[in-house]
């Protein structure tokens, strides 16, 4: 381990920063390996606790390090990077990441149509739907808990293998994928969730509503996702308008 040298003119914050920052990159400290707590850091570098404080922050800047709450610090794993510029299925996703994707079928079935599936297929109230639920992975990893509800008319998913990614299932039918919308936002691991996604209950999560639709505009599903997001993240390119430079 690389020693702090207080007479080289760089802050000591800095030094620690770079010192644990290597041990990343060489594969010391290890992804989601939880490090030193800010006390133990402290005496073993011989520097105060705003030291440790100052430089464990750069580092969560870098996305290089996780602070859970209750739980310490760890080292921020790989991250699944989804644009959400551009409509494409977690397999395609996890393939342009250079990642393994996979899925393991939950369960099918036929439910009562509820009031989001109404308004988000284009159906009539009383009618049911075809949920499908699935947990996605990457790497071997879970990351996703996936429910999609489909109009009666994609019946024929009931007799297909829902293992396989839904996209190219479903283009196998002649549905193509042409247009979608995703609304995000925080909910708290229930005791399913959590032992699915293999987190702790009441852990925070990111949550995504779905809808998709075909070439010819028909709604094809409404969704909702549970995502890890210690495993996944978005991002969103945008460009400045014209009229306001």
């Amino acid at each position: 381990m690389g020693e702090l040298i207080r007479e080289n003119g760089t802050p000591l914050y800095l030094q620690l920063a770079d010192e644990l920052r290597g041990q990343i990159e060489e594969g010391i400290l290890k992804e989601n390996e939880k490090i030193l707590t800010e006390k133990e850091l402290s005496a073993k570098y011989d520097v105060s606790r705003i030291t440790v404080r100052k430089a464990l922050e750069i580092l969560s800047d870098e996305d290089l390090l996780t602070r859970k709450q209750g739980m310490g610090t760890f080292v921020t794993g790989k991250k699944l990077v989804r644009s959400l510029n551009t409509l494409m299925s977690f397999s395609q996703n996890c393939i342009q990441n250079g990642e393994k994707p996979g899925t393991k079928f939950l369960s099918a079935d036929i439910v009562n149509a509820m009031p989001n599936d109404v308004k988000f297929l284009s159906l009539q109230k009383g009618e049911k739907v075809i949920r499908i639920r699935r947990l996605r992975y990457c790497n071997d990893v879970p990351v996703m808990l996936e429910e999609n509800h489909f109009p009666r008319k994609f019946a024929f998913l009931l007799s297909e293998d829902l293992n396989q990614p839904l996209f190219s299932t479903l283009a196998a039918h002649h549905v193509i994928m042409k247009t979608g919308t995703k609304k995000i936002g925080i909910c708290y691991a229930r005791k399913e969730e959590a032992q699915e996604l293999g987190v702790k209950e009441n852990e925070a999560l990111l949550y995504m509503r779905d809808t998709c639709s075909d070439t010819e505009g028909s709604p094809v599903y409404y969704g909702k996702n549970i995502i890890n997001a210690d495993r996944y993240t978005y991002i969103l390119q945008l460009n400045v308008d014209e009229d306001e430079k």
